[in-house]
């Protein structure tokens, strides 16, 4: 029943990925332009007018901002900005995201995260200390029924043997 209720429906049931989410935070001593830009680097210019941001305070009551989207593109474009991304990241790190696979997994849900600030170089790395930039990435479910994550993620690009 889903299906027949999604937006995308004919398109979604062939797509890889059903969405991506992105989240990165920026504290008051950081310039926000190079943020968007570190954003942009990782997932395209298209994407600067998609960016919600929200303002917190931090434990020493310091200014944090929260940069955040939710890409679901159209005709399978996620699919292709996955594959870009993958295209961009070295074999080791795709080394690693195999090894470290179980831990990055949960249901149709894969957990990565990026170094801001290489992503602002232009350079994508895997990275897990603080300063980040999160991205979950759904894979479709119906795609998941008829393949497992591995195989995937494999075809994606972010997998090598």
């Amino acid at each position: 029943m889903f299906i027949n209720h999604h937006p995308l429906n004919k398109y979604w049931l062939m797509c890889l990925i059903d969405r991506i989410d992105v989240e990165t935070h920026a504290h008051a001593t950081e310039d926000y332009d190079k943020v968007i830009t570190a954003l942009t680097n990782l997932l395209g210019l298209t994407v600067i007018k998609l960016i919600e941001t929200n303002s917190l305070r931090g434990h020493y009551n310091n200014p944090i901002k929260v940069f955040k989207l939710t890409l679901r593109l159209r005709n399978c474009s996620n699919d292709n900005l996955v594959k870009s991304i993958a295209a961009k990241l070295s074999d080791d790190d795709k080394r690693i995201l195999r090894i470290s696979l179980d831990s990055r997994i949960n249901g149709n849900k894969l957990y990565l995260r990026f170094d801001k600030q290489r992503l602002y170089l232009n350079t994508v790395a895997l990275s897990d200390s603080d300063d980040v930039v999160k991205v979950i990435i759904h894979v479709n479910p119906i795609k998941l029924r008829d393949s497992n994550m591995f195989n995937i993620l494999r075809e994606l690009g972010l997998l090598i043997d």
